[in-house]
């Protein structure tokens, strides 16, 4: 196996990898960069250039990747290969709302029993402005809440849906957008607090969650929104600004993540793959 660099970014978040995208399949690369998620939650590849071809490749042997259910208009060859292109170009994105309401801080999959391993993005068109995506530690921030604090939120579960998302950004959706997002991700009693299999426990927030079961509802969403707002905390969070040929791969579980704000003329373009997980909620 060859031997890479890899340069931590923050203390506590992310890590550089500094490898030719010609080892990427080398025997034990994809074992030793699935160990750095666990430990760093976000690998970046700086300028690596891979191709469709080699993300997926690489993708899968992460995990499983699952092919995108939300294929574009155009039926680009990526799109034919289950990539999902992140762009506001309506001519190459089917389904506008989703993408704009990745501004929110979120996690991916809380719909679901079991959420994705992993997301793996390059960049294939740098945005001319904007579009940075930022990284909160969940793991971190649930470690240093006050132990009074963890024991008060221990048994607490949360409603969480796509159109709770897609309504912080759509106010006026049609119903036809209403009874899309509830067959895309349709309500989903999760656990406040997650012991994952690792041992560590992580906070299930994010812009899905509606509200907490058994709790009024404006105070239920102020708890919602206080502990966002924890967990987000600039010492917990790694603003990545996008270069042509940038990977970014990240440890969904264990972190929230959100686009900022840009626009179609900005250009901006990404290839998105999902590692599907294997652990459930509990």
């Amino acid at each position: 196996m060859i031997d890479f660099p890899v340069e931590p970014i923050t203390p506590d978040l992310g890590s550089r990898v500094l490898i030719p995208a010609g080892h990427l399949l080398d025997e034990g690369i994809a074992e030793k960069c699935s160990n750095l998620l666990d430990e760093r939650g976000v690998l970046v590849f700086p300028q690596i250039a891979v191709s469709d071809e080699l993300q997926i490749a690489f993708s899968n042997r992460l995990g499983r990747m699952q092919s995108s259910r939300l294929r574009a208009k155009a039926d680009t060859t990526a799109d034919k290969m289950g990539i999902y292109p992140v762009t506001l170009d309506p001519g190459r994105a089917k389904f506008l709302d989703y993408i704009h309401s990745n501004e929110h801080w979120h996690m991916d999959g809380t719909t679901y029993d079991i959420p994705p391993r992993a997301t793996n993005l390059k960049c294939e068109v740098p945005p001319a402005s904007g579009g940075d995506t930022e990284f909160a530690n969940l793991l971190a921030a649930y470690d240093d809440l006050p132990a009074s604090r963890k024991s008060a939120l221990e048994n607490l579960r949360v409603v969480h849906s796509a159109a709770t998302a897609n309504l912080r950004f759509f106010s006026k959706p049609s119903v036809l957008d209403l009874q899309r997002w509830l067959s895309d991700g349709p309500p989903r009693e999760q656990p406040l607090v997650w012991q994952q299999a690792s041992g560590r426990r992580t906070l299930v927030i994010g812009s899905t969650a509606d509200h907490i079961v058994g709790m009024d509802l404006d105070t239920g969403r102020a708890l919602l929104d206080e502990l966002l707002a924890w967990c987000t905390q600039p010492r917990y969070c790694y603003r990545h600004t996008w270069q042509q040929g940038d990977m970014v791969i990240w440890n969904n579980p264990a972190l929230l993540h959100r686009a900022h704000h840009y626009t179609v003329d900005s250009g901006r373009l990404m290839h998105r793959t999902t590692i599907m997980g294997c652990e459930a909620f509990a």
